[in-house]
């Protein structure tokens, strides 16, 4: 019963539903401009990592030949 009741609050009050401004689109709020500074935070984690392994990798690679060499 309570389940039917939560069903027709949500069918018959749409004011429940209104989306954010992230979910909606609004290009000027802080909410979406938040949204964007996360993003770009987490790309830079996520480039700074790969760059460490690039270079360990390329770090290993002349460490072995030299070795080699010698």
């Amino acid at each position: 019963m309570l389940t039917k009741v939560k069903i027709v609050l949500i069918f018959f009050l749409p004011g429940f539903l209104f989306p954010c401004a992230v979910c909606y689109g609004n290009p000027d709020s802080p909410l979406s401009h938040g949204m964007n500074m996360g993003v770009l935070t987490l790309m830079s984690v996520i480039g700074f990592v790969l760059l460490i392994v690039a270079y360990s990798i390329i770090s290993i690679s002349i460490r072995s030949k030299k070795i080699n060499k010698s």
